[in-house]
C-alpha cells in the first residue's frame, strides 16, 4: 500500500469517525431535550392523590358493619383484646357486635387472664389494628369511614355511603379531567336520573338548567317508586289477612 493510499484511508477513517461522533452528539442533544420536556410535563402534571388512611382508632366506628367485620376477621385476636380492654364503650360495642360467638367467647376467657395494659401495649395494639384496616382500605376491600358516624354507636348506612362515595368520585373525575371523561359512565349508569343527567352535563348543560329539567324526571321517578311501595304494602296486608291472590290482584291492579 502506497503512502498516499494509506494517508487517504486514514483520512477517510477520521472523516467517518467525526461523522459518527457528530451523530452521537446530535442524538445526545435530542435525548437531553426530550428528557427536559418529559421532566417539565411531569412537573406540571397534577400530583397523584395520596391514599387516605385511618389515623385514630375511633375512626373504626365510622366503618359500615360489613367493613368492620372484615377488619375484625383479619386482625390478630390478641390485638383486638388489648384494643377492647382500652377502648371506650361505643367502640367496644361496635367491635363486639361484629364478631362471631366463638371469638367473643375467646375474648371473654382471655380477658380474665389479662394483666393491666401499659400505654405502650395499648398504642402498639391500636397501631397494628389500624395497619390492618389501612391494608384492607388500600386493597379496596373496605371503604373509608363515614366522618359523621365516627364516635356514634349506630353504624353508617352502607347503601348511603356507597352512593356518597360514587358521587364524590364523579365530581372529582370531572374536576380533574372535565365532564367529557364521564361519557362512558353516562352510558352504563344504572340510575335513570344519573344516566340522563350525565348525558346532559357532557352536552354542556348548566347546573341551573339541569336542576329544572332533572326535577321533572325526579318527580316522575319518585311517583313511580311511591306506587311500587304502595303495592308492596298492599301485598303484605293481603298476606296477613289471608286474602286470595285473585282478590288481591283485582283489588290492587284492577284485574278481573
Amino acid at each position: 500500500m502506497s503512502r498516499k493510499n494509506l494517508s487517504n484511508l486514514l483520512d477517510s477513517m477520521l472523516d467517518d469517525s467525526a461523522a459518527v461522533q457528530e451523530a452521537v452528539e446530535v442524538r445526545e442533544l435530542e435525548d437531553a431535550q426530550r428528557a427536559r420536556v418529559e421532566a417539565a410535563a411531569k412537573a406540571s402534571a397534577p400530583a397523584a392523590p395520596s391514599v387516605p388512611t385511618l389515623e385514630e382508632i375511633e375512626q373504626l366506628t365510622g366503618l359500615t358493619e360489613a367493613d368492620l367485620r372484615e377488619v375484625m376477621g383479619t386482625a390478630a385476636p390478641d390485638d383486638i383484646l388489648v384494643v377492647l380492654a382500652t377502648a371506650d364503650d361505643v367502640l367496644q360495642r361496635r367491635i363486639l357486635r361484629n364478631m362471631s360467638d366463638e371469638s367473643v367467647l375467646w375474648l371473654r376467657q382471655n380477658l380474665q387472664h389479662m394483666e393491666q395494659v401499659s400505654d405502650h401495649e395499648r398504642d402498639q395494639a391500636r397501631g397494628k389494628l389500624l395497619k390492618t384496616a389501612n391494608k384492607l382500605l388500600a386493597a379496596g376491600k373496605i371503604g373509608l369511614p363515614d366522618p359523621a358516624s365516627v364516635g356514634v354507636e349506630e353504624a353508617p348506612d352502607g347503601e348511603r355511603k356507597e352512593l356518597r362515595e360514587l358521587l364524590v368520585d364523579l365530581v372529582q373525575i370531572a374536576s380533574q379531567s372535565g365532564p367529557e371523561a364521564l361519557s362512558e359512565l353516562a352510558e352504563s349508569a344504572g340510575e335513570p336520573l344519573l344516566r340522563e343527567g350525565l348525558s346532559k352535563v357532557i352536552a354542556g348543560e348548566s347546573g341551573e338548567a339541569l336542576r329544572g329539567e332533572l326535577g321533572v324526571l325526579r318527580a316522575e321517578l319518585e311517583s313511580r317508586y311511591a306506587q311500587r311501595l304502595k303495592w308492596m304494602v298492599e301485598a303484605l296486608a293481603a298476606i296477613a289477612d289471608r286474602e286470595t291472590p285473585e282478590s288481591f290482584s283485582e283489588r290492587v291492579f284492577g284485574d278481573k
